[in-house]
């Protein structure tokens, strides 16, 4: 494409979506499977000078967890599945959307398929149009990621018009691409629609359930860093609790509230992830009983069992696979 406008479109498959690390430009996320089963991605991105425009379709259940962009500000929505993502561990009305400030962490937790849209700028884009078109500044400030109330039926227009970007863009990347007049009207088409649904947005979430489901991510994060920590990756669950500052019932009801399992399920999962992702790297990250312990299982035939029930296909098939195809 012509200079200041870049489009890509990307599939992937099987255990690929858990190798991605920049499905937001400028940002930074590991995915996580939760289930064995087919797994298929669908990431796109389009960039217009300093506006940046990403879609991501997942018809599995996923866990992306890392952080947004530290270069602009994050406008992002869920496109499909809203009954069953949430973001840091919040739950997410019909017609609200969320904003991110600069570098801030996200915890994006999909319990079946589902498609998100973000849309990226500066602050200083944002904040002129709004005087331009509403006569304010629009509320971006905060410390957190937040969800604003659209008026009913603008959550799926922006939904629509961003869909239409990424096709016009689809079907000029295979011709001659955007021409720079072009990738300036789609630009501003884009920053006006998302401006003008923001200075009409009716309210924001409550600060309180805000706060509560933030200060519930914290907890969560910090437990997660405790067990894959090294030396720690076989402490007991009754540790983690008393080192986070609350009872075992008390952390299991904030695991259930906030992500829909147990803490041991959820750090399961964690600690198999991420045995997963040193098995795909091949060899160099060391044999199927060095991952496993590397990991906290110190039980080979309970981690295959956990692994296959997880993935489909025992630890050693990874590492052969993995292995081989790296070796070509």
């Amino acid at each position: 494409m012509n200079k200041g406008a870049i489009y890509l479109n990307h599939e992937y498959s099987g255990f690929e979506p858990l190798q991605i690390f920049d499905v937001i430009y400028g940002g930074h996320f590991e995915h996580r499977l939760i289930r064995s089963g087919h797994a298929s991605m669908q990431h796109q991105r389009l960039i217009l000078g300093e506006v940046r425009l990403e879609s991501g379709s997942y018809d599995f259940p996923v866990i992306a967890q890392g952080s947004m962009p530290h270069d602009a500000i994050c406008i992002g929505l869920v496109a499909d599945g809203v009954d069953a993502t949430r973001f840091n561990t919040a739950a997410i009305a019909e017609d609200e959307i969320q904003i991110y400030p600069l570098g801030v962490e996200l915890l994006y937790h999909a319990s079946a398929s589902s498609r998100w849209v973000t849309l990226t700028a500066t602050e200083k884009l944002l904040q002129n149009t709004a005087f331009v078109r509403a006569g304010r500044s629009l509320a971006l400030k905060g410390p957190a990621g937040a969800s604003i109330r659209l008026r009913p039926g603008e959550r799926r227009r922006l939904v629509a018009l961003a869909d239409d970007a990424m096709s016009l863009a689809r079907s000029l990347d295979a011709g001659h691409g955007i021409s720079p007049a072009l990738a300036g009207e789609v630009s501003r088409a884009l920053i006006d629609a998302y401006v003008d649904a923001l200075s009409s947005a009716t309210r924001m979430d409550s600060r309180k359930n805000l706060e509560a489901a933030t200060r519930h991510y914290h907890v969560i994060r910090a437990c997660e860093r405790l067990i894959t920590s090294g030396q720690e990756a076989n402490i007991a669950l009754a540790e983690v609790a008393r080192r986070s500052g609350y009872s075992l019932r008390s952390l299991e009801l904030i695991f259930r509230n906030s992500v829909g399992t147990t803490p041991g399920r959820w750090f399961l999962n964690v600690r198999l992830n991420g045995a997963l992702r040193d098995l795909l790297k091949g060899g160099e990250a060391g044999c199927v009983t060095e991952i496993a312990l590397r990991w906290g299982f110190r039980h080979l035939a309970r981690f295959a069992a956990h692994y296959r029930i997880m993935f489909g296909e025992l630890p050693s098939e990874t590492l052969r696979r993995s292995t081989r195809m790296l070796a070509r």
